[in-house]
């Protein structure tokens, strides 16, 4: 995803609210990491990993994300929220 210009700390914040909310309320997240880019200001990558489909329905359909996607659309730029889906590599299930 990629912040408005300068608002990438607005970003984190929300995206902590979310992390602690995992900790705290689901089990089933078992990675749930933000990282920043050093050359690219505004660009947030995540990691997620999830114990099954199961455990990412109910992050995806958790209080928690309802109530940070209006914080997220404010503080992101348009379209630039995209999921990645692995297609190789060491580490995740197949």
């Amino acid at each position: 995803m990629r912040a408005q210009p300068g608002r990438r700390a607005e970003l984190l914040d929300i995206l902590q609210e979310l992390v602690d909310d995992a900790e705290r309320n689901e089990p089933g997240t078992l990675t749930y990491t933000f990282h920043t880019v050093d050359d690219d200001p505004d660009a947030v990558i995540s990691y997620e990993l999830f114990a099954d489909d199961a455990a990412l329905d109910a992050h995806k359909n958790s209080a928690a994300v309802a109530a940070a996607i209006p914080k997220l659309r404010a503080v992101t730029a348009p379209g630039s929220v995209q999921r990645l889906v692995p297609a190789i590599g060491k580490g995740f299930g197949k």
